[in-house]
């Protein structure tokens, strides 16, 4: 009897093990195929709501970024993913902020459940989602048709259009004025100060214009890298640079700065200050489109 009773015990632990591992098997199996399964949905969603300005076919992905559908590239670019944190990542930021898809995108921002699969797949780890694998089809995006905005939205989305033209002027005009003040000193020509005077208050006037269409284009335009950090910068650098170029305008009107006086020592300090300003924030507006490092040498 002792026998009998040591091998039912020995019975029923082997059965527990071979459930235990039964278990185990079966929920290492499901994890693979949850990762492929949340992968395949990113990968959907991506392409849905990502691929206009981020295909990989555009010559000119916005921000560089034109590897959308490559999760793997994705998850390893830190800039964009920190595996197992969502909250760290700054995808997740920009598709939970609705920052992406932006206002000029012709698909609306992700969904509630969206953006849980997105944060879900980072916790996962950001999986790949493999070549192989088939995926379900796309859930239908619902496209909203330009036409479809109020009349005066669409006036100012079209205006905001025109700031990276305009910025051209006050760029163009404050370095011609740097110059012309350069002569005005070298040759201490009285004549010299009309053509920089001049130069000045066109500027001014192209420079708070150019500011007023950059808070429009901003409105409606959506950019891939750093839109808190590198768009805050560019707007704020901006706004900044076109009340200064109208101090300068202002300094040049008001006072005679007869040469070797102390205003048109303080104007010239103003204006070199002003030009720097100009091209640094249009530098930054370039970076916006094409990166940091668009002036790097390839």
């Amino acid at each position: 009897m002792p026998l009998l009773k040591s091998l039912d015990m020995t019975l029923a632990a082997l059965l527990t093990l071979a459930a235990g591992l039964a278990v185990a098997g079966a929920c290492a199996a499901a994890e693979p195929d949850e990762a492929t399964a949340a992968a395949g949905r990113v990968r959907d969603i991506f392409e849905a709501k990502c691929i206009d300005c981020h295909g990989p076919e555009l010559p000119r992905p916005k921000g560089k970024f034109g590897y959308v559908l490559d999760l793997k590239r994705v998850a390893d670019n830190p800039e964009y993913v920190e595996r197992g944190h969502p909250e760290k990542s700054e995808l997740y930021k920009m598709v939970f902020n609705d920052d992406m898809p932006g206002e000029d995108a012709n698909v609306p921002p992700l969904t509630a459940e969206e953006k849980d699969i997105v944060k879900h797949w980072i916790e996962l780890g950001a999986p790949p989602a493999p070549a192989t694998a088939e995926r379900a089809a796309p859930a239908p995006v619902v496209v909203e048709a330009e036409a479809a905005r109020p009349l005066w939205q669409r006036a100012l989305r079209w205006l905001g259009q025109f700031h990276p033209v305009t910025t051209h002027f006050p760029v163009a005009l404050m370095f011609v004025a740097v110059l012309a003040e350069g002569l005005a000193w070298w040759t201490r020509r009285r004549s010299w100060l009309d053509t920089v005077r001049f130069l000045v208050v066109i500027a001014a006037i192209a420079s708070v214009a150019a500011g007023a269409l950059g808070w429009l284009n901003a409105y409606f335009s959506s950019y891939s890298k750093a839109p808190g950090a590198l768009l805050w910068w560019h707007r704020w650098l901006g706004t900044g640079t076109s009340v200064w170029v109208a101090i300068c305008a202002g300094l040049i009107l008001i006072y005679k700065c007869e040469e070797g006086s102390k205003e048109r020592q303080q104007f010239r300090g103003a204006l070199l200050l002003g030009a720097a300003l100009v091209g640094i924030s249009g530098f930054l507006g370039s970076a916006l489109i094409y990166g940091l490092d668009h002036y790097a040498w390839k």
